[in-house]
């Protein structure tokens, strides 16, 4: 370019095209406008930017071309289409078939778009409407199900119908992929896109769908040449293809004849396994047929199946996790340790029995109604044990829930939030789901204990003494029982009293140190309630609570201005619950029922102490006469041993307390942090090595099965359950690994059966590698041990070395 061409003013007539010139353009509309464009003119010579003038009337052109020659103003003059007039605008290039008239009739000049970089029209006109998918020039796998949720779209119909040219960018655009593309399916997805994109979507909807269930389902819903046509496009280019509506009603239908004729047919895990791989994971009905093979008891299923459907479902919509986790109810347990006749034990061995053994069994019990009179033997020996031990009991510090609150501040802390929450009714069995929910917002658990209710396990007598720490309290005002407590115990802080879920999602953090207690009595009332008959489950319902409630929390530790580590949850309750299988219900007189148990909701009877022979003798044998140790009332207590329950007919089903259960009695406190917990590396040693005694180091014979036990020593207070382990060094085909938990503070084994490959032969080491879980956090752990490796055929090989 010359440097008189640089300099040329542009002046294009553009009449009457409907269209706004960029901001360095000079429009020319009136008389006005033409005298500020002479006097631009007239000072062009001054600059050296480019100076465009646009104009509208002819007069105003001819005007402008005089004024020019006579100020010897160097101009290009020109008369602007309407494709040049677009090009310019859109900054691209044109194709032949684009006419002045289609630009005019299609109001092509009116659409913004985003011109910075030059293109092609078809490009522009296609990123506009249909978005980046359609910018690039080779289409790939990963590009079907944008562009087909772009093209079935409601903004696309309209654009399509709008702007008629569109159409025919999309056929070239397609062209160009089917010519590019060098796989056949892909070809084929190109060539049918522009004129059936609706039509695929639903092909595709139900290839994804149905691919991999048995081939008679997608013969019922697609012609023979559909079938052709999908079963070349790999299942994983349409995997997150929204399902096309009609389609899904077909493949719904499908699928419910199929589950109907073959679920009968499923009696093993094998066969069970085979079935969820058939399914997409993304219906729910699927999912409501899969977990109902599973609660039919047509084979016992195992936790390994549990984990197939766990992982198939988890991104399911509408399907919860707390629906996917009680799952595990229907696995069998192993069956508790029965308590001898002759035995007898201690408060730490009821809670680890408890914990570890009864409550998963007893889950399983209540989810499966099935009762077991010798384990309730042993229940009823611990409501024995209990009534006997209860002052020795509650006079611990560490066993009493009585005293879980003593320690909760630090006196030397400066700014401290702590909130208690006090979860009216919260069984073992729930503890999960409130833990997870806080962890879901962030928080660590740094504590989890177990403690002993008071009894009857009721609010009534527990909640005041929880607060107050002081068995004498009565039920009353729990505000002024948490200022007194204070005063006594947690040197004077500011308490804060919150009688509800509301209070706390309205709470502002505070400036100062305070205590806040929530009083959450949601779970207890969900709890008593029969959400069966809401087609809905407790663990649903509380799931949902304890979300909403966790989210309270997280808000407040956002908000609070003070250190992070100074943030503390306690999680406490007031007793626990139980639900009473058919077999454990008693029957009384009516009249017994109305008088001794009016509330439904309990399992004890309280009677004056010159009443008590007015109970029928019958009704003392289930259970033991009470009196509270603790307080000068003048009350006797009736409480059931084990699970024996008075109750009358038709009640609605739901949780009882009140009673000395396990389940009602032993309840969980725990602790939370906005920082993690420094947990403790587990120490580990290998039992029974072979040693070479010349070199102490370990022998092993290759290609031989070779058991492995490795002693885990967990010295934290929280279980480490082993996710997995593996054999890095030397080469080894793992036959198999038991999965175990190695309880908070103590040892457990891990055993792993290896077959040492050839290749080993000459090592001097194994390398182990075990991945653990320590209060849901994931840790990782090497363990080395100096070793020879040798050959079962080399002398001195002995058949004990087997």
């Amino acid at each position: 370019m010359t440097e008189d061409s640089k300099n040329k003013a542009s002046i294009s007539y553009i009449g009457d095209l409907a269209h706004i010139p960029p901001d360095d353009v000079i429009l020319v509309e009136s008389d006005g406008d033409y005298v500020r464009a002479c006097q631009k003119l007239s000072r062009y010579w001054e600059s050296h930017d480019c100076l465009r003038v646009w104009v509208r009337s002819k007069n105003h052109f001819a005007w402008l071309r005089d004024f020019t020659e006579q100020i010897g103003c160097s101009s290009k003059f020109e008369e602007k289409t309407a494709r040049l007039v677009l090009a310019e605008q859109w900054n691209v290039t044109l194709p032949d078939w684009l006419t002045d008239a289609d630009v005019l009739e299609q109001n092509l000049l009116e659409i913004d778009v985003d011109f910075q970089q030059r293109t092609h029209f078809e490009t522009r006109f296609l990123t506009r409407f249909l978005g980046g998918t359609f910018q690039t020039d080779i289409f790939s796998a990963s590009d079907i199900v944008p562009a087909i949720k772009t093209l079935v779209s409601n903004d696309a119909k309209e654009a399509f119908e709008k702007y008629p040219l569109l159409q025919r960018c999309l056929e070239n655009r397609c062209d160009q992929w089917e010519e590019r593309s060098s796989e056949i399916w892909l070809k084929e997805v190109c060539k049918r896109l522009p004129e059936n994109s609706g039509e695929i979507w639903q092909w595709l909807s139900l290839w994804a769908g149905l691919h991999c269930y048995p081939d008679k389902l997608l013969e019922y819903v697609l012609a023979p040449e559909q079938i052709l046509f999908v079963r070349g496009i790999p299942p994983g280019a349409v995997r997150d293809l929204p399902l096309e509506p009609t389609a899904r009603e077909q493949m719904l239908t499908q699928i419910e004849f199929f589950f109907e004729e073959i679920r009968e047919q499923v009696t093993s895990s094998d066969e069970f396994q085979k079935v969820v791989g058939w399914t997409t994971g993304k219906l729910s009905q699927e999912y409501r047929y899969i977990s109902g093979i599973l609660k039919s008891k047509q084979f016992p299923s195992t936790e390994a199946d549990i984990r197939v459907v766990q992982e198939k479902f988890k991104s399911c919509p509408g399907v919860s996790e707390s629906q996917l986790n009680s799952l595990v109810f229907c696995v069998k347990p192993s069956r508790p340790t029965l308590i001898g006749p002759e035995e007898d034990w201690s408060s730490a061995e009821w809670i680890r029995w408890t914990v570890k053994e009864y409550m998963p069994y007893r889950i399983w019990q209540v989810h499966n109604g099935q009762y077991d009179a010798d384990l309730e033997q042993t229940v009823a020996r611990f409501s024995d044990w209990y009534i006997s031990e209860y002052a020795s009991i509650h006079k611990d510090p560490d066993l009493s829930l009585t005293h879980c609150l003593r320690n909760i501040t630090s006196s030397d802390s400066s700014g401290e939030f702590t909130i208690i929450l006090l979860i009216d009714c919260l069984p073992i069995a729930f503890m999960k789901l409130l833990d997870q929910a806080l962890r879901n917002v962030g928080l660590s658990r740094h504590d989890l204990h177990y403690r002993f209710a008071g009894l009857p396990t009721i609010t009534e007598y527990n909640k005041t003494a929880l607060l107050s720490g002081n068995w004498q309290n009565k039920a009353g005002n729990y505000e002024a029982v948490l200022k007194n407590r204070s005063a006594s115990d947690w040197s004077g802080k500011n308490v804060v009293y919150l009688s509800n879920l509301k209070s706390l999602s309205e709470m502002e953090a505070p400036q100062e140190t305070t205590i806040a207690v929530l009083n959450f009595v949601d779970g207890d009332e969900i709890l008593h309630s029969d959400v069966e008959a809401k087609n809905t489950t407790h663990e649903d319902e509380l799931h949902r609570i304890f979300s909403r409630m966790a989210e309270s929390v997280n808000r407040l530790s956002q908000e609070w201005a003070g250190s992070k580590k100074n943030f503390n949850v306690y999680v406490v309750t007031d007793h626990g619950a139980c639900r009473i299988l058919d077999e454990e219900k008693r029957s009384f007189d009516s009249a017994v029922v109305n008088k001794l148990f009016a509330n439904e909701k309990h399992r004890f009877s309280a009677v004056a102490e010159d009443q008590v022979n007015d109970i029928p003798d019958n009704l003392w044998l289930l259970g033991h006469r009470f009196k509270r140790p603790f307080s000068d009332e003048k009350m006797i207590y009736f409480l059931p041993r084990g699970h024996n329950t008075v109750r009358q007919t038709g009640i609605t089903k739901g949780y009882m307390h009140g009673g000395a259960t396990p389940e009602e009695v032993i309840v969980p406190t725990a602790s939370y942090k906005m920082v993690k917990v420094a947990w403790k590396t587990p120490d580990m040693r290998f039992l029974n090595l072979d040693l070479v005694k010349e070199t102490g180091r370990a022998k092993f014979y290759i290609q031989r099965v070779v058991t492995l036990k490795v002693e885990i020593q967990n010295p934290n207070p929280s279980d480490i359950r082993i996710l997995r382990a593996s054999v890095t060094s030397p080469e080894t085909d793992l036959k198999s690994c038991e999965v175990v938990v190695i309880p908070a503070g103590s040892v457990n084994t891990l055993q792993m059966s290896c077959y040492f490959k050839k290749a080993a032969l000459g090592e001097k080491s194994l390398e182990i590698e075990i991945a653990y879980e320590v209060s849901g956090e994931q840790h990782t752990l090497s363990l080395t041990l100096e070793c020879e490796f040798k050959s079962a055929m080399a002398g001195g090989f002995s058949l004990r070395d087997l």
